[in-house]
């Protein structure tokens, strides 16, 4: 258990310095004239950690970020990884409890776009699911989508509920079954072509059959109630390219199989706004222009140092529609190097704190239900939000906790998990959310977590045995030593920005004081978004979750 705790520090650590760094935007894009809100809600899809290459460019790549942009709409995203239908209910229902105002979000929502369904059968053993339904045994996806059904339609029930008037939009989901994907396994592809005598053809054509049962959930409630909703057919758009150009259609997805790439976004960015603009809620010229600005504003970002920039950007002006902007962009970048590390810098327009501030974490920390809090040195582990904006956090593990994990290496007790790095971590994450990210040179790869995210171990000396033997193991084998020795003074720092400011929920009555850890474009906010609060003796105290991890940061002031 202690074990699990301490890698639960680490991981979570990191995550807060993925998802709290600096999402760099352009300058503002709000020529639309639209005062209307939009929000995103579903499954990762949605959310955008997965997907966006690199992770600092979430905010120019992902959909929510392009469809909020390009038309000039405030915009908030609440969607969550993993969720399934279940899970989006339950969430949804949830009342305000602090500055992310969840409930208020979908309540005063103009515009309401929802991914979801996916997670419905990729976490219920999706390979045997393939392979039965395959050899035409379909009772188990029968019963899964029957289920699914019954919770999306609580959703869509709910949300008409709260919100009647307003404008709701579906996506379906796509097929990410291509020769050489992932979604699946070899091992369930091998099967299916030995024992089942499918070709690469025959594969597609079932999982897209597969996939239209899943999909008939969202046609299926809007036959059973028209108006509920309008559809966003983002399957129909991924076929279409398929059939037209497969290469192109390999090109949609991330290196894991079953999330978009950047172009996958694009892409449901354009099936999103197309669908806007027929509702009347978009305006086609002013999102063009902002989109190819967008793509501009990217180019001068990434491209610029290698000389690029000015041929790039003369081809986007040449463009004549936010489809062909996209497939130009994504044609002429292909093979570049992204100049992507940058320092973030405070927004000099937004409200800082007066006087600097330590907070320090408190046992209320845990994550995936694991109490963090007890393990770390709670004397050191602090948040310090600095008067300019900018902020550091420092997570430190008890002595005691890393002279009990040294102990039990030492006597075989305890030994590394055996795992395959490159293949586990490297090829389907982190080589798309850190290009270049190299293990056979540690040290440049965590420098370049550094340099991109602000995230770094402290007490990480090349030189201390243990460390030189982990770092030697995973530079020449890709995996982890069997056992491990670790320094005295262990832990991790993430150096950003901030923001606060006061919100306001009409829901409620309630005004909260907000805090956003890192950048947002223009109309959008921050991943994390904390709540600040002082009580009548002067102490402060920010709290805040990270769902997709049931992660709870607490830190208060002494």
């Amino acid at each position: 258990m202690r074990f699990r705790i301490t890698l639960a520090i680490l991981v979570t650590a990191i995550a807060l310095a993925v998802m709290g760094a600096s999402f760099v935007c352009g300058e503002g894009l709000n020529e639309s004239g639209e005062d209307l809100t939009i929000s995103f809600w579903g499954d990762s899809i949605a959310e955008g950690i997965l997907g966006a290459s690199p992770i600092n460019e979430r905010e120019s790549n992902c959909y929510y970020a392009i469809v909020g942009r390009t038309n000039g709409y405030t915009y908030y995203n609440r969607s969550v990884s993993g969720h399934k239908t279940e899970n989006m209910l339950e969430y949804i229902q949830r009342e305000d409890d602090g500055a992310s105002m969840t409930n208020t979000v979908l309540r005063t929502s103009d515009i309401i776009h929802i991914s979801i369904l996916g997670n419905d059968l990729l976490q219920n053993s999706l390979g045997s699911l393939v392979v039965n339904y395959a050899r035409g045994e379909h009772t188990r996806l029968d019963s899964l989508i029957e289920n699914a059904y019954a919770n999306f339609s609580e959703i869509i029930e709910y949300i008409r509920s709260v919100n009647p008037d307003a404008a709701i939009l579906m996506s379906t989901v796509y097929n990410p079954m291509f020769v050489g994907s992932r979604v699946i396994g070899q091992d369930v592809v091998e099967t299916l072509r030995n024992e089942l005598g499918m070709d690469d053809a025959a594969i597609r054509e079932m999982t897209n059959s597969m996939l239209g049962e899943l999909n008939g959930v969202v046609f299926r409630y809007l036959e059973e109630n028209p108006g509920a909703y309008t559809v966003v057919d983002v399957a129909a758009e991924f076929e279409k390219i398929y059939l037209e150009d497969e290469e192109r259609n390999k090109d949609l997805f991330y290196s894991d199989g079953v999330h978009p790439s950047n172009e996958g976004h694009a892409v449901i960015a354009g099936a999103i706004q197309r669908t806007l603009e027929k509702l009347g809620l978009a305006n086609e010229k002013s999102a063009y222009r902002n989109y190819k600005r967008l793509r501009c504003e990217q180019i001068d970002r990434l491209y610029f140092a290698g000389g690029n920039a000015y041929k790039l950007k003369n081809e986007i002006k040449a463009c004549s529609t936010i489809e062909e902007i996209t497939e130009v962009y994504f044609d002429e970048t292909a093979n570049l190097e992204a100049d992507y590390l940058r320092t973030p810098e405070p927004d000099p327009d937004k409200e800082h704190l007066d006087k600097s501030v330590s907070l320090y974490l408190t046992s209320g920390c845990s994550v995936w239900g694991l109490p963090i809090g007890m393990a770390l040195d709670k004397s050191s582990s602090r948040i310090v939000l600095y008067s300019d904006g900018t902020m550091t956090l420092e997570a430190y593990i008890l002595p005691s906790i890393i002279d009990m994990l040294n102990k039990q290496f030492a006597s075989g007790e305890m030994t590394l998990p055996d795992m395959d790095i490159q293949n586990a971590i490297v090829d389907p994450y982190a080589s798309e959310l850190f290009p270049g990210f190299d293990l056979s040179d540690p040290l440049d790869a965590l420098n370049r977590l550094e340099n991109t995210l602000g995230l770094s171990i402290i007490g990480l000396d090349p030189e201390h045995p243990g460390i030189a033997a982990l770092l030697d193991t995973i530079a020449t084998e890709g995996t982890l030593p069997d056992t491990l020795s670790l320094p005295t003074t262990l832990g991790v720092r993430y150096e950003g920005t901030y923001y606060i400011e006061e919100v306001f929920s009409p829901v409620t009555g309630e005004t909260y004081t907000a805090i956003y850890t890192g950048e947002a474009g223009e109309g959008g906010q921050p991943y994390i978004v904390g709540t600040l609060e002082s009580d009548e003796n002067g102490k402060t105290k920010v709290s805040t979750r990270i769902e997709f991890l049931n992660f709870v940061i607490e830190a208060e002031s002494r």
